[in-house]
């Protein structure tokens, strides 16, 4: 038997134990729940009218308060929408109410928008508002002059978003939503997925099922296997559950969706597969070091605290991506696949640190998977207590 072979049946035998068992189960449940719960909560808990109040500089603003209201408040909904128009002499003045939050943003001109930052529910809800209520007064002043003119105003962003800290809001936004979503998929799936090989491991040398599987597979193969069959799994898990997210959103409306640059995307998926494949190999070393699943969560605990403080100083590098922390923790690999996507989604990492985060990256998982199968070799014979590093080791050479 080849060895690819053996490695796509592992894959196989692990995608249907591992689709079948409770564990997994549950956590699809515990998944689709925490979704729903984003998605709908809001709207079920949502028992106050809606007030903003909105600056107002020049002419041609009452018109897109009065449209964006109308809209809002379409017949048979129960909450109210307000939006009440404050005066100012000035833009300048307009502006530092909005940074002191007397105001919720400020409209220029019928033509502009700014708000104090990437928005947050509220700032993001009121863009999107006005929006609509300036798209819906072009449209009422320009249906006459042509398809072409309504078909542009319809597919454009009539008003013009600017952020007082300094960059476009809706961009900022949309980098906040790929950093977060990102962030969230690569530390759910260490610690979830991670705890799948662990268990899988554990169980098959407390049943003595490994005994059965070393004699027809190699050590390597039966690691490798579990750990692409379980990331296989996992991918799909997450797909499934995107997509249902993009419905409710589709359904609910409660943001609005935002154009994910492709590039952005495509380094997501390389750090979730770098990210994935350096935690799953340790998870499943230690796992071959314990016979019981007393002793697993002891021995997997300073694997699962590297993940959890690579977590929090991605949610910093949100804040700040180019702080002397966030360049740093860029080149240590453990931190590496959780700080370096959060980077580029803002566009805060040079190509040459990339690069060189992915080459240490790619070498550390290389050289920890060699590591990791002799303590894999050398532990999954060995029943009864705990076995140690070392001793693993030393009997991988025997």
């Amino acid at each position: 038997m080849t060895s690819w072979r053996a490695i796509r049946l592992v894959m196989g035998r692990e995608v249907r134990e591992r689709s079948r068992s409770g564990a997994f189960i549950v956590s699809v449940a515990i998944t689709l729940l925490l979704v729903a719960a984003v998605l709908f909560l809001p709207l079920i808990f949502a028992d106050d009218d809606v007030y903003y109040g909105v600056g107002v500089v020049g002419d041609g603003n009452q018109a897109v308060i009065d449209a964006a209201v109308a809209l809002a408040n379409t017949p048979g909904r129960e909450l109210r929408t307000t939006i009440e128009a404050v005066s100012f002499a000035s833009r300048e003045a307009a502006e530092r109410a909005a940074d002191a939050e007397e105001v919720d943003g400020v409209l220029m001109d019928g033509r502009e928008i700014v708000v104090r930052g990437a928005g947050g529910e509220a700032g993001g809800a009121l863009v999107s508002l006005l929006q609509r209520g300036a798209r819906s007064v072009q449209i009422e002043s320009l249906v006459a002059s042509g398809a072409g003119e309504v078909v542009d105003i319809l597919t454009s962003q009539p008003l013009e978003v600017r952020s007082l800290s300094g960059a476009d809001a809706e961009e900022n936004n949309e980098r906040s939503v790929i950093a977060f979503g990102g962030l969230m998929l690569l530390y759910m799936a260490v610690l979830l997925y991670g705890s799948l090989i662990l268990s899988g491991v554990t169980e098959e040398k407390t049943n003595r099922v490994v005994e059965v599987l070393l004699a027809a597979f190699e050590p390597w193969q039966l690691l490798a296997g579990k750990i692409l069959g379980i990331g296989l799994l996992g991918l799909c898990q997450f797909v499934g559950t995107v997509v249902i997210a993009l419905v409710g959103i589709n359904l609910t409306g409660v943001v609005d969706l935002p154009e994910f640059p492709i590039e952005s995307m495509l380094m997501l998926v390389l750090w979730f597969i770098l990210g994935y494949s350096l935690f799953a190999v340790m998870f499943g070393a230690a796992g071959a070091l314990v016979s019981r699943a007393e002793d697993a969560q002891t021995v997997v605990a300073p694997i699962s605290l590297v993940a959890v403080a690579g977590f929090f100083i991605a949610i910093q590098a949100v804040s700040n991506p180019t702080s002397t922390l966030s360049v740093v923790t860029t080149f240590i690999p453990p931190t590496a696949p959780f700080v370096a996507p959060v980077r580029f989604a803002f566009q805060a990492i040079p190509l040459w640190q990339m690069a060189v985060s992915v080459a240490l990256m790619v070498l550390t998982v290389v050289v920890m998977t060699r590591l990791a199968g002799r303590v894999y070799l050398g532990g999954l014979l060995r029943f009864g207590s705990r076995v140690g590093i070392r001793e693993a080791f030393r009997s991988a050479e025997l």
